[in-house]
């Protein structure tokens, strides 16, 4: 009410501006003030409604006395100002502004206070804003002297009545109104309504039945169930929502009914099947094909559901989660070009929605649209829960463009992983190692190290990553600081198979204490005997002293293991070359290819399959 004053105010000060009051710009400025009033800070909640209420009894003693000087002035004055009030409450219920109607059509009943047309719009105005003891009293006065000849008069007082819970008077209502009308489906409906409520179910079954044998209408069949619903007799309700449907194929209301009767059972199959064979007869009936949808959509009965969703969002496009799950659906069907279509629609509508602009990002990648993916993905912002994510699908997609044209995008690559590790905590270590791994593929391992080093125990960095670390300390040859990190690991658990594992490989590559080397990876072996890193490195120490058959049978297994590593399946192709099994050795040497990551890699196996390449194959090389 607080918020309707201040409006009501400004346009009755219109009105009365308008309907020739002598004082025009007092009218304007007392509701102006008074708008001015409800935002001003110095003032309390019951200052302002005493502002408020001296406003009105400003301008409503001006509106008497308008009304007081045209019936002074006769016939004529009468005419003149009911007219002009007359124009503007209709114009004002026209807009929706109850309040102002309301108030006009009483200061115009005060003019005519018999004007049959005028108390009935009055009522209705009085009933929108929620007086209804007062539009009862207009109602039942109207209903008096018209003897119900209006049906949809006594319709509304039945509703009225009923919503001030005086049950006994709405039925007494209703009843005058089948006596006036005893065609109406509405006053039979309602009434019957009535009387389930008070559970007089034999009352409403009897006045149903003689309202169908008037008139044989599918309504009165669907009421009837509706009525054995409430006393819990389901089958025969069912019986009869058939017979609506029968009688009526167009009762939606019935297919819905009959629907839900077979969802509360968890039969959503024959659920299912009621609103597909509605839909049949009745294609555009947007309750049933919703209620399809929603039924399907829970069931996850995704490649059953499209068409439908499809054809309701046709219907209705402005229910724009709907037009979410349609493009999800297009997704998950592969239609990725109708899928983009149906968000590109929705952002338009929601230009800012971090969700749509993800959607799209996303399809935009599967389509291997990078720049359009680029540009959706940077348009989230940064307060969304979704910028961690989108930001991570930035540097894979340029991680992945990087691969392909390192001159167009590493600069930007770079720059983007440095800019968004500085600013987003959640970031700072994925991203720093992100980095490292660039620089690492092109042999930069002093930046690598440095990337990896500002991160350092920060975040959710983790011994993983120590490992990474110590492993490029190891190309740089500063095997001290390698096995410092690992060492530190090993500190805090002398059994940590992994760290064993570290120090053993690395003193065996430098040839550095091998039977140290030998007794840090059996320790390992025995630790984690199925882990394939770590029995690589024992069929390395075998390859590494001449043992060449257990090595092969250790870097084997290795392989069985881990079929994806560059070094384990390029160890095998060394082996079987030294065995002179040279075909065997150049099909690992491809396989290692395959797995290559970076191109240092990748430039290293085709140096070992060119000297291979250059062997000479004997007849027995198999």
């Amino acid at each position: 009410m607080h918020k309707i004053w201040p409006i009501f105010l400004f346009s009755a000060a219109l009105m009365l501006s308008n309907c020739g009051s002598s004082n025009k710009q007092s009218d304007n400025s007392v509701a102006e003030q008074v708008i001015e009033s409800e935002n001003d800070e110095n003032l309390n909640e019951k200052e302002q409604q005493e502002k408020l209420v001296e406003a009105f009894e400003i301008l409503d003693k001006r509106m008497k006395k308008m009304v007081a000087t045209a019936k002074e002035g006769g016939a004529e004055a009468i005419e003149f100002l009911a007219s002009d009030l007359f124009l503007k409450a209709n114009d004002s219920s026209m807009r929706g502004d109850s309040h102002t109607a309301a108030y006009l059509y009483k200061q115009l009943l005060e003019l005519k206070p018999k004007d049959y047309y005028v108390r009935k719009k009055y009522a209705v105005e009085l009933i929108r804003l929620g007086s209804l003891i007062e539009a009862k009293l207009v109602l039942g006065d109207l209903l008096k002297e018209s003897e119900y000849k209006e049906e949809t008069l006594g319709l509304i007082q039945g509703g009225v009545l009923t919503a001030l819970n005086e049950v006994d008077e709405a039925q007494n209502v209703y009843k005058k109104v089948l006596k006036k009308h005893p065609s109406s489906e509405e006053a039979c409906v309602f009434l019957a309504k009535s009387y389930t409520l008070e559970k007089k179910y034999k009352k409403a079954h009897s006045l149903l039945g003689k309202c169908s044998k008037k008139e044989k209408k599918a309504i009165f069949t669907y009421y009837r169930a509706k009525v054995y619903l409430k006393q819990g007799k389901k089958k025969t309700a069912e019986k009869l929502l058939k017979k609506t449907l029968k009688d009526d194929p167009t009762y939606y209301q019935a297919a819905m009914a009959l629907g839900l009767l077979k969802e509360d059972a968890e039969k959503f199959d024959q659920a299912v099947v009621i609103y597909e064979e509605f839909l049949k007869k009745n294609p555009r009936s947007f309750p049933v094909l919703s209620r399809l949808v929603q039924v399907l959509f829970a069931n996850e009965n995704f490649e059953k559901v499209l068409p439908y969703a499809e054809r309701l969002s046709s219907l209705d496009q402005t229910d724009l989660n709907l037009r979410v799950r349609l493009g999800i659906l297009y997704t998950d069907a592969k239609q990725y070009d109708k899928a983009i279509g149906v968000f590109k629609e929705i952002l338009a509508a929601v230009p800012t929605s971090d969700k749509v602009l993800y959607y799209l990002g996303s399809l935009y990648q599967q389509t291997s649209d990078f720049e359009k993916a680029l540009e959706s993905f940077h348009k989230i912002p940064e307060e969304s829960p979704l910028y961690v994510d989108s930001s991570m699908q930035i540097a894979q997609i340029l991680q992945s463009l990087v691969q392909v044209n390192d001159d167009k995008w590493s600069q930007q690559y770079r720059d983007f992983l440095s800019q968004r590790s500085g600013s987003v905590e959640a970031l700072k270590v994925e991203f720093q190692m992100m980095l490292a791994t660039y620089f690492e593929g092109l042999k930069d391992y002093g930046r690598a190290i440095a990337s990896i080093e500002k991160v350092r125990h920060q975040g959710d960095y983790t011994e993983g990553h120590d490992y990474y670390l110590a492993s490029l300390y190891e190309k740089v040859k500063d095997f001290k600081k390698a096995r410092s990190i690992v060492q530190e690991i090993l500190d805090k658990n002398p059994k940590n198979a992994h760290a064993l594992n570290f120090l053993g490989y690395s003193l065996l590559e430098n040839n550095e204490d091998l039977d140290k080397a030998y007794s840090l990876i059996r320790k390992a072996v025995e630790l984690k005997p199925d882990d394939g890193y770590i029995r690589d490195s024992l069929g390395w120490y075998y390859y590494k002293t001449g043992q060449l058959n257990k090595a092969l049978k250790e870097v084997s297994r290795a392989f069985d293991m881990v079929k994806s590593d560059v070094v384990i399946a390029k160890h095998l192709a060394i082996i079987y070359r030294d065995l002179k099994k040279f075909k065997k050795a150049k099909r690992f040497f491809v396989e290692a290819l395959k797995n290559c990551k970076f191109e240092s890699e990748r430039r290293e196996v085709l140096e070992e399959l060119g000297a291979l390449q250059d062997v000479r194959l004997p007849a027995s090389s198999d």
